[in-house]
């Protein structure tokens, strides 16, 4: 387990790195989520030949790369961090007159935090919301179904392989007098038929929703706490006209 940084300076070592890490680990999230639709999806497809002396022609597979929740859950880790890195120094920096009560929907309560950290929270949760928006979501036109692993998957949707065959038609049947007339026709005949059934690690479009409602939510709170720390009263510093004393004084 790492070790808490217990002093300011400790953490002003550290908070720089980890803020951007959390960054670059968003941008890379939004990229793979965005571009890299393939990671999330999978197959397997198999044959199956009606006669049993025809060709046969292996099953073909494709594996999931990762899934949605996998994702999000790694990147989770470091972008906490960037966070809590962030809050903490501000909350350390701090006078604690400017603060107010950060509550979420269902009463969630994060106690009391001042206007800059509020202003950064809010500010980490657009980055955060930017990446839960390109989460990509699974092809409405399929039925999709929680498997065992906990993927997404279909049943399997079954498409017909056809071979082209010579096949005789009897034009007269034979007679005494006369042999019967046949004619070679060619026609595609069905000779088997292919299983695919779809995987994914892609979410529903109804729980990205439900994600970025939460998202939505949580930014509303903050602003509205941030407005309610704003409102205090302001405490007057007057420093200006005696540090130009200062730098002025004998010359200018």
């Amino acid at each position: 387990m790492q070790k808490e940084t217990n002093k300011l300076h400790q953490l002003l070592a550290v908070e720089n790195d980890r803020k951007t890490q959390a960054i670059n680990i968003i941008d890379e999230t939004v990229e793979t989520l965005s571009k890299k639709h393939d990671h999330f999806d999978g197959l397997t497809k198999i044959y199956e030949p009606y006669d049993e002396n025809e060709q046969k022609i292996p099953p073909e597979s494709k594996e999931i790369v990762t899934t949605v929740k996998e994702k999000i859950n790694y990147s989770k880790q470091a972008i906490s961090k960037g966070i809590d890195a962030q809050i903490s120094k501000e909350e350390t920096n701090a006078s604690g007159s400017a603060s107010a009560e950060l509550v979420l929907p269902g009463e969630v309560s994060f106690g009391y935090l001042s206007a800059t950290a509020l202003l950064a929270l809010e500010q980490h949760l657009v980055r955060i919301r930017n990446m839960y928006k390109v989460i990509p979501t699974l092809d409405p036109t399929k039925k999709w179904l929680v498997n065992d692993a906990g993927v997404f998957e279909t049943d399997p949707e079954v498409k017909y392989r056809t071979e082209k065959k010579v096949e005789k038609i009897v034009k007269y049947e034979a007679t005494k007098e006369h042999p019967a007339q046949v004619d070679l026709v060619t026609l595609d005949k069905q000779v088997g038929e292919y299983k695919t059934t779809y995987k994914s690690g892609k979410i529903t479009p109804y729980q990205k929703s439900i994600l970025l409602e939460r998202i939505d939510k949580a930014i509303d709170a903050v602003k509205s706490a941030r407005a309610v720390a704003n409102s205090c009263e302001v405490k007057n510093v007057y420093v200006g006209e005696k540090l130009f004393q200062y730098i002025n004084s004998g010359i200018l």
